[in-house]
């Protein structure tokens, strides 16, 4: 359905573009690479951040555009047509989404508003808000992926809000998967025994040999996903992967990879896994169809391996016991403190782990394996130079290519920016050459937490007070969302981040008038260019200004609560005080369908 914010960006191009609306949505339609004017040409380093000077050839191009949608902790994918999709599109309305008539503005913005997802396929010109399944979600800890071979792209999230009459009685809280071909038609499922699942992860492989084959479609699809919200373990009872044979219609459970309490590893002894809302402790495939995930508990990381499309996960043992890896412990305290696993299309193993000193992520460090984490290779440093701290990453890789995205900060740097950097290939003989930028033009954030975005407008505006945590963006005594966000690289190569992005650092500033105190999706993009344009020695490169981006810090995981939360938080915040009736002139934010 095209609905307002169609129209109104239609008009909006069409003008020229009020200066009052969110720099996502300026009109870049005509030029080949949006978001690229006023961003330093990336830096090209080896490991350590040895620069290269003069830079080899090959260089990419630096983007950064915003979705022009509110946003929130965020992931990202690429579909084989080359649209991007970012998650979430939030579009506030109402009671935080309730339906009812707005007691607050209904700008105001926060963790239970509804939301779709904001799709480009342009490069991030325009983007336009896709609702799955023709209806509009939680805005927080989704899952979401996209099969290579066939360019299926799978949507979780743990319930529609407002409540939707055609999933029946049980719907918030489920595991709610939904997939398409096309991004018009989905197609609806139910995983009924989970209970608000965090940022849960889907991966495909070709069935093992032996093992039962799939129908009606190419891979056996896994789904892992904890079993209930809680930030970490032991709050967190346990982790259960399920399997689809039929492209994700369907599903089964394949096995409880982990349990808070009992071990589901005897190597575990007495205490439980360890594991969290964010950690990196999920099943990658191998070209044979087997499966293999990061084991920690007592302490200590193993690395198990699943034969039988994820029904066991032993760990692997080898004539010394079984197999560890030099791997931190994922932390709430500290998020983002844990490693990551990828496992590539030839079989080669990628483990990233942070180094963290001072309660701060300083560095990103790769370690490789070419004989299934039998053995490793000496620890690559691939973080940018300059770089001194890191508040959130993420990695991916496609073929030879590794990319990561990161918010970050130089010495004494009290704003965060977004950074991707990427390399082409990581297998190269002498090492590979990373390519590093900053996507963005303006702060990222202003601290290490949302400061100007998600608050009510009491009054006739003089009054501001944070929406109450759980439903609120910022930070009230807990930290509320923002812990999570993406990377993923397109079928062209180009490397696209996503963030969140604060409107300023506090929500009298005009970036929050403009936004009506909501923050934005940013993405961040490195493109390969065409070798002669590469060559070409220009320090920056012209397309359409970018604009500040942001993803938060939060001391724990937030999660989107159910829509029958906002009115305890209006209770909260809002009983006996007179609340502004009159209706902000909405902004363009983009084409919903």
């Amino acid at each position: 359905m095209r609905g307002f914010r169609g129209l109104s960006v239609v008009l909006a191009l069409a003008l020229g573009l009020l200066a009052t609306l969110p720099p996502a949505t300026s009109a870049a339609a005509a030029s080949a690479d949006p978001g690229c004017q006023g961003l330093a040409a990336p830096v090209a380093h080896r490991a350590g951040g040895q620069t290269l000077a003069p830079p080899p050839g090959g260089a990419p191009q630096a983007c950064g555009v915003g979705t022009g949608f509110p946003a929130a902790e965020s992931h990202i994918v690429a579909m084989n047509d080359g649209a991007i999709v970012f998650t979430p599109a939030v579009l506030p309305s109402g009671t935080i989404g309730t339906g009812e008539p707005a007691p607050i503005d209904p700008d105001t913005q926060g963790n239970a508003s509804p939301a779709g997802v904001a799709v480009t396929t342009d490069n991030g010109a325009l983007w336009a808000a896709v609702k799955p399944f023709d209806t509009t979600w939680n805005p927080t800890d989704h899952g979401d992926y996209v099969d290579a071979a066939t360019g299926r792209l799978f949507f979780e999230d743990y319930g529609p809000i407002p409540q939707d009459p055609k999933f029946g009685a049980n719907q918030e809280g489920p595991a709610h998967i939904m997939w398409s071909d096309d991004r018009s038609t989905w197609h609806h499922s139910a995983i009924s025994n989970l209970v608000l699942p965090e940022n849960p992860r889907f991966t495909v492989a070709k069935a093992p040999a032996g093992q039962p084959q799939p129908t009606g479609y190419p891979n056996v699809v896994y789904f892992c996903a904890n079993t209930n919200v809680g930030f970490t373990s032991p709050a967190i009872l346990g982790r259960f992967c399920y399997r689809s044979l039929d492209g994700g219609s369907t599903w089964a459970v394949a096995s409880q990879l982990f349990s808070a309490v009992g071990a589901k590893h005897p190597e575990c002894g007495l205490s439980g896994e360890t594991f969290t809302a964010i950690d990196g402790y999920y099943p990658e495939p191998t070209s044979d169809g087997d499966l293999y995930v990061l084991v920690n508990c007592g302490g200590k990381t193993y690395l198990a391996r699943s034969t039988d499309e994820g029904s066991t996960f032993p760990i692997v043992h080898t004539a010394s016991g079984p197999l560890t890896v030099a791997a931190p412990p994922d932390s709430v305290t500290a998020l983002g403190s844990g490693p990551q696993f990828r496992i590539g299309a030839d079989d080669t193993f990628y483990l990233m782990t942070p180094t963290v000193s001072g309660g701060q992520i300083r560095k990103i460090l790769v370690r490789t394996s070419s004989d299934r984490g039998l053995t490793w290779s000496a620890p690559v440093d691939v973080t940018a130079p300059g770089v001194a701290s890191i508040l959130r990453w993420n990695v991916t890789e496609r073929g030879t290519e590794l990319a990561f995205a990161y918010l970050g900060q130089k010495a004494g740097q009290k704003t965060w920016d977004a950074y991707v950097t990427a390399t082409r290939d990581f297998s190269a003989p002498g090492g590979p050459v990373f390519w590093s930028a900053i996507t963005n033009t303006q702060p990222l954030l202003y601290g290490d937490d949302i400061m100007g975005a998600g608050y009510i407008a009491l009054g006739q505006g003089e009054i501001q007070v944070p929406y109450p945590f759980p439903l609120g963006i910022q930070k009230v005594g807990v930290a509320a969302g923002n812990d999570f966000m993406g990377v993923t690289i397109a079928p062209d190569n180009s490397v696209w981040g996503s963030f969140n992005q604060d409107c300023g650092p506090t929500p009298q500033s005009a970036g929050c008038a403009a936004t009506h105190d909501q923050t934005r999706g940013f993405v961040g993009r490195l493109a390969w260019l065409p070798a002669a344009q590469a060559a070409t020695p220009a320090a920056v490169r012209q397309g359409a200004p970018s604009a500040s981006v942001g993803a938060r810090r939060a001391s724990l995981p937030a999660t989107g609560e159910r829509s029958a939360l906002p009115l305890i938080g209006l209770g909260v915040c809002a009983a006996g005080m007179a609340v502004r009736n009159r209706r902000r002139h909405r902004h363009a934010r983009g084409t919903t369908t």
